[in-house]
């Protein structure tokens, strides 16, 4: 079966109905900001008069830091119904992305990068083309980006590394070696990040109303990825789908709570829902 990869094109009503936030472009877009692991300190990025003004804020509301960098920036959505991300796993980076366009591909894609103790700029990532964020390295050395190259199908994409020691885009694209030349494409519904952030998942449908499933396994630690194919979806809303770890199972929940299924991170098999 062919495995649908991607990072979103427009949704429109279809999200909007379900609460979440409309994706634009070839990529979800941007989220309102992103909370740390540890819940103490939320960033958020706000837009006005050709600059972006970035904050720190504790828990309590109590401002933390702020700064204001040049151009229009802001936290990245890795979900189409608006998730947020940006953050390295240990907190110390902050990625911002530019908005994408509506209804194409741009000639080129920026990203700031921040370190979060003083929000002070490390680097700026400035990539031909079209690119949207996925992931950082647990070690902050890789930025795992979404790469768009075709006018005809927005919604085809290829996963890519940028190294940020090395200030280059990796030449190979970070497949499923399994398949390498399988096509990627879909929409991200729903994520879930193991401790320390060495593997991320994303559940990913094909389009909306589409029974096609599966879940990306991406070793952010090791620059590779897997997909695991689902079983057909059926009955409940997919985009209230998420996901959910358990020491080494990946649950696959329903809006509802229930367990649609159940994946083995250690072998990336499905298993038995019950």
């Amino acid at each position: 079966m062919t495995r649908w990869l991607t990072a979103v094109s427009i949704l429109g009503a279809a999200l909007v109905a379900a609460g979440g936030a409309q994706a634009v472009g070839p990529w979800p877009g941007l989220a309102g900001g992103v909370t740390a692991t540890s819940g103490d300190v939320r960033y958020t990025a706000t837009r006005a008069t050709g600059a972006t003004t970035v904050r720190a804020i504790a828990s309590n509301g109590r401002p933390l830091a702020s700064t204001r960098i040049a151009g229009a920036f802001g936290i990245p959505a890795v979900t189409s119904v608006g998730e947020a991300g940006g953050l390295s796993p240990d907190g110390r980076l902050l990625v911002l992305a530019e908005p994408p366009q509506y209804g194409g591909l741009r000639e080129q894609s920026r990203f700031v990068v921040l370190s979060t103790a003083k929000l002070a700029r490390v680097a700026t990532v400035t990539l031909p083309g079209e690119f949207g964020f996925d992931a950082l390295s647990p070690d902050r050395r890789t930025l795992y980006v979404i790469q768009h190259a075709s006018r005809q199908d927005l919604v085809r994409y290829v996963v890519r590394a940028y190294d940020l020691a090395s200030r280059r885009l990796l030449p190979q694209a970070i497949v499923d070696r399994r398949e390498p030349d399988e096509t990627m494409r879909g929409y991200p519904v729903a994520r879930a990040t193991s401790p320390g952030g060495r593997w991320v998942y994303t559940l990913y449908t094909k389009q909306p109303g589409s029974s096609l499933a599966f879940v990306h396994a991406l070793n952010a630690a090791g620059r590779s990825a897997f997909c695991v194919d689902l079983p057909a979806w059926a009955g409940e809303d997919i985009w209230q789908a998420k996901l959910e770890l358990a020491g080494t199972t990946l649950v696959v929940r329903m809006g509802s709570g229930a367990a649609f299924a159940r994946i083995d991170t250690r072998t990336l098999q499905v298993v038995r829902p019950d």
